[in-house]
């Protein structure tokens, strides 16, 4: 009985449009340029009819812009399947302007999205994911599939495998999914591309593999921030013939077991470390905080002196005590003694 009323109440504005068309004469010009139209005009505020939207674009192989209804939270439990994008140029925003300031919100749920197959054009703009309890975006693609995401958020994740697990392979069954131990290995071919430009990840907790975990595929980060950390293995960790360049972004505060903020395994590789900064990161118990590539056994250094992206909150308070606590004392007590003494 729950399927006819959300049935009617998802297709209305499509289903009109399109069932008339046995009166196309009288609107052909409206009806070629709204068709195409109609997909990014579609705005939704349910989870489940963005799933069946998504999907049923995806079984039609057409892709299409899916606009999420400004301030919406989707409460979602392990009940929730994820949305499945698997048809190239899906772009899902929030708002018209896919911006992260209208607050479309994923909360909950063990998984949010599923990327599939050999998609191209996926785009992912202004969402904000809380709390998944296992891999909030699987970007599952083959080698040729790419997305990108852009002005996304992760926070307050407190257990799972990792924020985004890029893989296109079979996941093992046990919880424990080590990359490590090499329990994660991807198909011969690899995995697919992914692009975070001004993304942030923040307050995660016990992690298994990181907020990003990249399995043989192409991670691109730019102007992105991680902030408030902790993993069994790194903040980011790049895996079986991966690659991750990675430009302009922000650590501060985080922490793992793996040397490195960002651990680059001895047969992937560290591509562009460009301008990054680093505050108080602590990797493999300080043996390297910033960036650790295994291959080479060096501990390759942020080189940025500040962060200048306004999502990086992160101060960095024991680092200051020290350094004004000394500045402060010396200068205060001989300019006072000597000049006192003598004119006694």
């Amino acid at each position: 009985s729950s399927q006819p009323s959300s049935m009617p109440s998802a297709m209305p504005s499509s289903m009109p449009s399109s069932q008339p068309s046995s009166v196309p004469s009288a609107m052909p010009s409206s009806m070629p340029s709204s068709q195409p139209s109609s997909m990014p005009s579609v705005t939704f505020s349910e989870y489940d009819l963005v799933a069946e939207a998504v999907a049923e674009a995806g079984s039609n192989g057409k892709g299409g812009v899916f606009t999420i209804t400004p301030n919406v939270v989707f409460n979602l439990t392990s009940e929730n399947v994820p949305i499945v994008i698997n048809a190239s140029d899906t772009i899902i925003q929030c708002g018209t302007e896919g911006s992260k300031n209208e607050n479309c919100v994923f909360l909950g749920g063990s998984r949010h999205f599923e990327i599939a197959g050999s998609v191209t054009g996926v785009e992912l703009k202004g969402l904000t994911f809380i709390g998944a309890t296992d891999v909030s975006v699987g970007a599952f693609g083959s080698s040729n599939a790419s997305a990108t995401f852009d002005d996304c958020e992760w926070s307050s994740q407190n257990t799972g495998t990792a924020s985004v697990l890029i893989f296109n392979g079979v996941i093992p069954s046990s919880s424990r999914r080590n990359l490590a131990g090499g329990n994660l290995l991807p198909f011969e071919e690899g995995s697919m591309s992914v692009e975070f430009t001004n993304c942030t990840f923040s307050d995660l907790s016990n992690l298994e593999l990181g907020a990003i975990a990249n399995v043989g595929g192409m991670s691109v980060i730019v102007d992105s921030v991680f902030q408030g950390i902790t993993s069994e293995e790194s903040s980011i960790t790049v895996s079986e013939n991966g690659t991750i360049s990675l430009s302009t972004s922000c650590f501060g505060g985080n922490s793992g077991d793996l040397p490195g903020t960002v651990f680059v395994d001895d047969s992937s590789t560290l591509d562009v470390n460009n301008d990054n900064f680093g505050s108080e990161t602590v990797g493999g118990n300080g043996t390297c905080n910033d960036i650790f590539d295994e291959g080479s056994g060096l501990c390759v250094p942020f080189e940025a002196d500040s962060c200048l992206l306004p999502a990086f909150t992160f101060t960095a308070t024991p680092s200051s005590m020290p350094s004004s606590q000394p500045s402060s004392m010396p200068s205060a007590m001989p300019s006072s003694m000597p000049s006192s003494q003598p004119s006694s």
